[in-house]
């Protein structure tokens, strides 16, 4: 019988796998960066677009829980996924906020595989928004602020929290590819230098880095097939650039997660299993 231990084989199939559940500190992270936008930075979105998608995440993951587990829990997961979604969709009416919150919780609970979601509550219920009602769900990258000292308050709370929930070589992976197919986008395509680079500058981006692509639900559970993963996502988020796709890397991530987090978590999950009944 192999003693298979979380540490070596870097498996994350519960929160309570880490020693300290990183959700708090990205909890912190959501709320302080709204906070700032909301005081500083002329945030478009408003108070009242975060209670409600918090709102509405919350009772959603309540009502489900309590009608499929028969049970009441925190819903720390919906509090955070109603925070993220107040920060990346902009709508001028208050009910688009209402409804990507109850399609991101309906969709975690009801698209799952082996135990686990597959794909990202938020960028799921963006995604689906942004194809189907584009006149009131846009993704407003622009309004984001390129100051500097956001931007390391972004980038060392990024790395921090990321680093808490073993993801870091996930978003190194993801920014350094995005650079180089940026390179690549400049001198093959002619796109202005920065045109391509720029969006590593911008929030918009880091947060898309550093709390959807990160996930670690929806993240393989490999370092080398998360380092993959994340290349491959820039690659096809480079793709829809080319052809000037509005929100390439929501797209990019829906496509990754489907035709290679199910099948790489189908092969992992019976690796696995074969290894700890040796």
């Amino acid at each position: 019988m192999i003693n298979v231990k979380k540490q070596s084989t870097e498996l994350i199939t519960s929160w309570k796998d880490y020693k300290v559940d990183p959700r708090y500190f990205l909890l912190l992270f959501l709320f302080s960066f709204f906070t700032v936008g909301q005081v500083y930075l002329g945030f478009y979105q408003t108070w009242k677009a975060l209670i409600v998608a918090v709102t509405f995440t919350t009772l959603t993951e309540l009502f489900l829980v309590r009608l499929l587990y028969k049970k009441w829990s925190f819903p720390l997961s919906a509090v955070i996924t109603g925070i993220g979604i107040s920060l990346l969709l902009s709508s001028q009416v208050l009910w688009t906020y209402a409804v990507t919150s109850i399609l991101a919780i309906s969709l975690k609970m009801l698209i799952r595989f082996k135990g686990g979601h597959i794909f990202n509550p938020n960028n799921l219920a963006i995604v689906l928004m942004f194809f189907f009602i584009p006149s009131y769900a846009v993704s407003t990258p622009k309004q984001w602020t390129n100051g500097i000292g956001i931007m390391i308050l972004i980038l060392i709370l990024g790395l921090f929290v990321t680093y808490l929930a073993n993801r870091l070589d996930v978003v190194l992976a993801f920014l350094c590819s995005f650079a180089l197919f940026g390179l690549g986008r400049h001198f093959i395509f002619g796109a202005p230098i920065l045109a391509a680079l720029g969006p590593l500058m911008g929030a918009s981006l880091q947060l898309f880095s550093f709390y959807m692509i990160t996930d670690p639900k929806t993240t393989p559970n490999s370092r080398k097939a998360r380092i993959v993963f994340a290349i491959l996502v820039a690659f096809v988020d480079a793709i829809f650039r080319v052809y000037r796709i509005p929100n390439p890397q929501f797209y990019a991530l829906f496509i990754i997660c489907l035709l290679f987090s199910f099948p790489y978590r189908h092969f992992i999950k019976e690796k696995s299993s074969n290894q700890i009944s040796m």
